[in-house]
């Protein structure tokens, strides 16, 4: 087994590791606490996070992660350790979607990724979603799959049947910009959808079940595992300039490869109106 493969095996193990223990408190008691402004957590977030972080830590002692409850950890290699077994940085969201989940809405997933710290670029992804036992995953270079079945971005190229999704996201300052854009984009594309998970809908993006999806702000954990997908897909992911999209904090636009370029003049035209 190659090191990249020996890496998805273990994000798809901590994904589901976290998913089983989200699982369990779905739609039960919560313990909801505000992160800021209008941002939460429930005790299966910090729960979830821990079951993942447990089975990264026992396959690679040695990797960082940066999970969204517990925050940036960096290892120092210790003598004997080679440097090329520190490459890889692990991001975390093991509720993505928390308002949905709290809520008893059945659309979230858990979010698992190895990052190249020095090109900022995924290496494996995984993207589970525990209620319908959908585990989307890829590695680079070598395809996105859906519980082992090939995935492929859809090949739409009119936006005019498109089906679009956008989330607003916990930024107050963002939100109204976003609802804006939304009042230009609905009346140029099939559907808009809001649906609470951004790391959800992208793997929806990949899947071929939405046909695109934007955003001003994602934080790493949400965007890293999805632009894999998307790009091993087939699919395009590009800042809101239309640059490559690295994994770091900053806007998104994921479309399938014969919609993006159009769904990214939409969106620049429209920040103009």
């Amino acid at each position: 087994m190659s090191r990249l493969e020996a890496a998805l095996e273990v994000a798809r193990e901590a994904a589901r590791a976290a998913g089983t223990v989200a699982l369990q408190g779905f739609r039960g008691q919560h313990e909801i606490t505000s992160k800021g402004g209008s941002d939460i957590v429930t005790q299966f977030d910090h729960a979830a996070e821990e079951a993942a972080l447990a089975v990264i830590r026992k396959a690679f002692p040695h990797h960082g992660v940066l999970a969204e409850e517990s925050g940036h950890t960096r290892v120092e290699a210790p003598e004997g350790v080679a440097p090329a077994d520190l490459d890889l940085l692990w991001m975390v969201d093991p509720i993505d979607g928390t308002h949905n989940y709290a809520a008893g809405l059945p659309f979230w997933c858990v979010s698992v990724a190895a990052v190249d710290p020095d090109t900022d670029l995924p290496q494996v992804a995984v993207i589970y979603d525990p209620l319908h036992d959908e585990t989307f995953s890829a590695a680079r270079g070598r395809g996105a799959l859906l519980n082992g079945k090939p995935l492929h971005a859809g090949e739409r190229t009119e936006l005019g049947s498109a089906m679009m999704a956008y989330d607003v996201g916990h930024n107050l300052v963002d939100a109204p910009r976003m609802l804006r854009l939304v009042q230009s984009v609905q009346p140029q594309v099939g559907r808009v959808r809001h649906l609470g998970s951004a790391a959800l809908a992208v793997a929806y993006v990949a899947a071929g079940r939405l046909d695109g999806f934007y955003h001003l702000n994602l934080n790493p954990w949400d965007v890293a595992a999805g632009m894999l997908l998307v790009t091993e897909a087939g699919g395009v992911v590009t800042d809101w300039e239309g640059n490559p999209r690295s994994s770091g904090q900053g806007p998104v636009i994921a479309a399938g490869a014969g919609l993006h370029a159009s769904l990214l003049a939409l969106l620049r035209t429209a920040e103009k109106v």
